[in-house]
This record gives structure tokens, sequence and C-alpha cells, in this order.
């Protein structure tokens, strides 16, 4: 942009007359240093040159964006498998890729005791199973599963099973 039509244009702002929108947008990156306009690098005053990057940036976004929507997808199958009897294994049933890429600090296992109103971590649990244990009797119990690769990170749940019953 020559020199001559970027002045109105920095007045303008300057002066407030631009939108917020237009004003952040048109002087991104470039300030005008004794007259010449002066950009930091990797930043050009070419309009065309910044729509290129905006275009690749938004390419890249949309990229992990739907990479992140599958993994939620993924997550939302999340079921548990196994009889719901002290003693029993109880196994999250989920694509067997994404649970072995997962740490065992990503399995989160809860019991609501008959009555409760607040579910329970239990400290004891982690990964992909756990066993039912004489503390669960009578409780319902879930796992939540935390996946960190998406920005905030992803929480799904299982529906809760139980109550549990004594082993026979």
């Amino acid at each position: 942009m020559p020199i001559p039509r970027l002045l109105p244009l920095v007045l303008a702002s300057v002066l407030g007359m631009l939108p917020l929108a237009a004003r952040g947008q048109d002087l991104v990156g470039c300030s005008l240093v004794d007259g010449q306009l002066s950009c930091v690098p990797g930043v050009s005053a070419d309009p065309q040159a910044q729509i290129r990057a905006l275009r690749g940036q938004i390419s890249a976004t949309l990229a992990q964006e739907s990479a992140v929507q599958q993994q939620i997808a993924v997550l939302q199958n999340l079921v548990l498998s196994g009889e719901v009897l002290e003693g029993s294994l109880l196994q999250a049933s989920l694509d067997a890729d994404l649970l072995a890429s997962l740490p065992p600090t990503a399995f989160h296992w809860y019991r609501l005791s008959p009555g409760g109103s607040h579910w329970i971590w239990i400290s004891s649990a982690q990964g992909p199973s756990y066993r039912l244990s004489a503390a669960d009797l009578g409780s319902q119990v879930m796992l939540v599963v935390m996946s960190g690769a998406a920005s905030p990170p992803q929480r799904q749940a299982t529906p809760p099973v139980g109550p549990v019953r004594p082993g026979t």
C-alpha cells in the first residue's frame, strides 16, 4: 500500500473513526517508521501475502479441529463391559489404539455410594480396567477418560453401572 494512501488510514485509526476490527487487521505487524512502512519479519505489507498467510493458518486450524472432532467421536463410544459383581473386572471398551495411546492417569474411576449425592474418586484405580472390591458393594461405578490432545482437554464419562452385587 503506498504511503499516501496509508496516511489517511493511520490518522483515521488513531482518531477512532475506523471500526476496531479494521484498525486491528490493517496494521498488525506493520507500522510507520520515519514515513516508511516497516513490518516485522514474516509479516508483509502486501495484502495478497497477508491473505495467503491467513489462509494457511485457517487451513492448519481446520485440520487440527478435524483431528480433535474425530477423537471426541471415538470417546463418545466409551462403555464399560464386565459383570457388576464384587471381584469382577470392569473393562473400558473403546478404540484399542486410542486406549493404548492414553496414559494410565487419563482414566479416572468413580463410585457413588447408595444414597450418596457425590461421586467419589477411586484413587487406587488407574488404567482402562478396574477390579470391583468390597468397598464398591451397593455402589454405582463409572469411568471418566481425559484426553489431553485437545485444548481444553476433553472428558468423556461412561454410563454408570451398578449397584455392585456381592460375588458368588
